[in-house]
């Protein structure tokens, strides 16, 4: 079977607001046109319905990815480039969304972890589509971000790229892991991840000391109030500090913790809005795992006077 890889490297074109060969701030990384990214390997008639599923109008920027531009920015070499997205930028509201067109196409990656990984790239206020004519995994959403800011002169700090790719990549693998796990879902660890961004975002602004302490207390603290601890690994919950770790060192967040926060923020009630049920699941599944918890050492005292009241009056 051959290799696919989705190209909705667009993703970073909203970064292409200006020119110029030093690393903007991330106020810069906004959109100002809709563009249109298109893989390089789809046919006419592909190329059409790709169009039709995005909703491409007519003189639309567009730029195409091929395999050497996969191969050049991932190192990873596939058989040919499918998948499109496209980039709307936002008027009147703030944050980063995404709308996966073909959720059927899309195996792996979830909307809220390509979410992420876009504000850990440094992306602001955009609509994300993304859709590709057959099944791909999705880990390469973030390839065409090199390409985008290359071909426009605008620099954007290629640790921050490597730092959200990963990122996507290990929140897929937790969630690939716990997807039968009760009271878990992707978008709780989501949802608890963009909570984790905003404190770290605020104790930048207040230039608080941040390091492995710092990190490991966020993580801790925001997985503990949501029950998530009780489902995650200890492999699983280092992960996720080394996520936050690499947020904290991220040029993104240094140039404007402030900006970073909004994002991080707006996805974080985004998430809360939209999956309050999801949320709620784990909210129950804590509460009686912690009622269990009681009832358990309520029965094990119970058990032990008991034991003790029959061995007492063994001697009457």
């Amino acid at each position: 079977m051959y290799k696919k890889i989705l190209v909705s490297g667009a993703i970073t074109l909203i970064l292409v607001t200006g020119i110029g060969s030093q690393v903007q701030a991330a106020s810069e990384f906004k959109p100002k046109e809709e563009i249109f990214l298109q893989g390089a390997d789809l046919n006419a008639n592909q190329l059409e319905q790709t169009k039709e599923q995005l909703g491409v109008g007519n003189n639309v920027t567009t730029y195409r990815v091929t395999n050497i531009d996969v191969v050049q920015y991932t190192g990873t070499e596939y058989d040919y480039i499918h998948s499109s997205a496209l980039i709307k930028p936002k008027r009147f509201t703030r944050g980063v969304d995404v709308e996966i067109e073909t959720p059927k196409n899309i195996t792996r990656i979830s909307r809220e972890q390509y979410m992420n990984a876009a504000i850990t790239s440094g992306i602001q206020d955009a609509t994300i589509k993304i859709a590709s004519v057959d099944p791909v995994t999705g880990e390469g959403a973030l390839t065409g971000i090199y390409k985008a800011y290359e071909a426009q002169g605008q620099r954007l700090n290629p640790q921050d790229i490597q730092n959200a790719h990963q990122e996507m990549n290990d929140l897929a693998r937790i969630s690939e892991h716990h997807q039968n796990s009760e009271g878990y879902s992707d978008e709780a660890l989501n949802e608890a991840v963009a909570d984790m961004k905003v404190q770290i975002a605020e104790a930048k602004a207040a230039q608080q000391q941040i390091n492995s302490t710092t990190i490991n207390n966020i993580v801790n603290q925001t997985l503990n109030e949501r029950g998530l601890n009780k489902i995650l690994s200890d492999n699983e919950i280092a992960m996720i500090q080394n996520i936050m770790m690499n947020v904290s060192k991220s040029d993104v967040l240094h140039q404007d913790p402030a900006a970073f926060k909004k994002q991080a923020n707006q996805l974080k009630d985004k998430i809360q809005h939209q999956a309050s049920d999801k949320l709620a699941q784990l909210k129950k599944y804590d509460t009686e795992e912690t009622r269990n918890f009681f009832q358990k050492l309520w029965d094990a005292i119970v058990a032990f006077f008991t034991k003790l009241w029959h061995w007492l009056t063994s001697f009457l």
